[in-house]
């Protein structure tokens, strides 16, 4: 193939149809342009007769260029003999080296040449290193990228289609994470499916069934009102804490928040009046509310709105010191890391403690992050000594915002009566498949 280097007007170029949409900000480059000339040509395909060129690679120094009011410019000239896929093939090479690719600019556009050179030189069919072809390894050794890369790269650009959510992910890295979570969402609801569809043929499938029906998809505050005044015997609040959790979770790269429901700050305090309302309504004469809070900055409005309702309390809150963490900030240079969680524990009539004198500190390992279905995930254990510090036997539990479910786990355990609310269907879906893997009354979070 031969290549030319001439000098051309610019008016003469045909822009076409590009890879890249937006070229950013060109004012660095204008100025560079207008200072230093073109140092590297742009790559054009001559017509017929080598009077008017197509551009191939250069997009965003044509752009600059013409800002610039440049007239003349250098570029290789590619012959007119280069059909569609050779020209579309030039330009998304040229795009390979650059470095100002966004991770989802790349991985689209290493599935764009790998499939062009298929169409352009056929699919390998044979694994002899002779064979006729392009094969994934081939395109790979091309772009200097692993094949495991590359096949990533390629998934990942096809995944997009089918979840634009992916676009959210701030590096490669974190959108595999999201979509590996996203395939076992999928999974998870086939087989919670498969779970809900069996017929119950034994007392422990009857059982099973029972405590799936526990798990309501609903609004709590619609699902409230089905419940008669003074009935339950414990509640166990995790509400959303206001704290913008999706915000903080994305920054510190992690995931597992799409399907998580928080609270508009402006919005919490009435949202927690509201909630307390009607918790005091349904409790029964003489039981126990323990209610979850972030102690930043809502310590004092929790206590304070939970006071007005009517519960009886104190500051002198519960402790979950998380036993083998190191803790998490957000702003290491001012704030130590913390490694517990506080709930208040508070009171409607005059009911006794059940396990009187117990420490105020209740202290367990953190679910592991493979392990959990939900973002703020507590264990079976934890929370099955939290009730069993206040509550009875056959006690009525009611939970507001059920999350992964597992209160409702450490009830049957406890041979107590739990029923909650949720919005997430996914997180009822693995909430069915835990039920299910286990047998009523021995659930755990902590597996050996």
């Amino acid at each position: 193939m031969s290549i030319e280097l001439r000098t051309v007007s610019i008016e003469k170029i045909t822009f076409g149809d590009r890879f890249r949409d937006d070229y950013g900000d060109l004012a660095t480059l204008i100025t560079s342009i207008k200072k230093e000339g073109i140092i590297q040509p742009l790559a054009v395909r001559a017509c017929a007769g080598n009077e008017e060129y197509i551009l191939l690679a250069g997009g965003r120094r044509y752009k600059a260029c013409l800002q610039a009011g440049v007239s003349e410019i250098p570029v290789r000239v590619f012959p007119d003999t280069l059909n569609e896929l050779e020209m579309r093939s030039i330009e998304l090479m040229e795009n390979v080296a650059r470095k100002d690719l966004s991770w989802i600019e790349a991985t689209n556009l290493n599935k764009e040449i790998h499939l062009l050179q298929q169409q352009i030189y056929g699919k390998k069919t044979s694994t002899s290193p002779d064979a006729p072809g392009v094969s994934l390894r081939d395109t790979a050794k091309l772009l200097g990228q692993s094949p495991g890369g590359l096949s990533d790269d390629i998934k990942l650009a096809n995944a997009i289609e089918a979840f634009p959510t992916l676009k959210e992910a701030k590096t490669k890295s974190d959108a595999m994470k999201m979509l590996r979570k996203l395939e076992e969402d999928i999974l998870v609801r086939e087989i919670a499916k498969r779970h809900e569809s069996k017929l119950a043929n034994t007392p422990i499938d009857v059982i099973r069934k029972d405590l799936v029906s526990r798990y309501i998809l609903k609004d709590f505050f619609l699902g409230v009102r089905q419940i008669p005044d003074n009935s339950i015997d414990i509640v166990e609040i995790d509400p959303p804490y206001g704290i913008d959790l999706k915000k903080i979770k994305k920054e510190d790269g992690s995931i597992g928040t799409r399907n998580y429901n928080e609270i508009d700050h402006n919005d919490y305090p009435m949202f927690l009046t509201n909630l307390f309302k009607e918790c005091y309504r349904v409790m029964s004469p003489n039981s126990w509310i323990i209610c979850w809070y972030g102690q930043e900055p809502w310590a004092e409005l929790v206590f304070k709105t939970m006071i007005n309702a009517g519960f009886t309390g104190n500051r002198i809150h519960g402790t979950w010191y998380k036993d083998g963490s190191p803790g998490q900030t957000n702003n290491p240079g001012v704030l130590l890391a913390n490694s517990y969680e506080s709930f208040y524990y508070m009171r409607k009539g005059q009911p006794n403690i059940n396990r009187q004198g117990r420490s105020n500190i209740f202290q367990y390992a953190p679910v592991a992050v493979s392990k959990k279905c939900h973002p703020t995930e507590r264990p079976i254990e934890l929370i099955q000594d939290i009730l069993q510090t206040f509550s009875w036997d056959n006690a009525k539990v009611l939970v507001p915002f059920l999350g992964s479910g597992n209160t409702l786990l450490a009830t049957s355990n406890l041979g107590m009566q739990g029923v909650g609310y949720d919005l997430s269907e996914d997180y009822r879906n693995s909430y069915i498949v835990n039920v299910n893997e286990s047998t009523p009354g021995s659930y755990k979070s902590y597996r050996s």
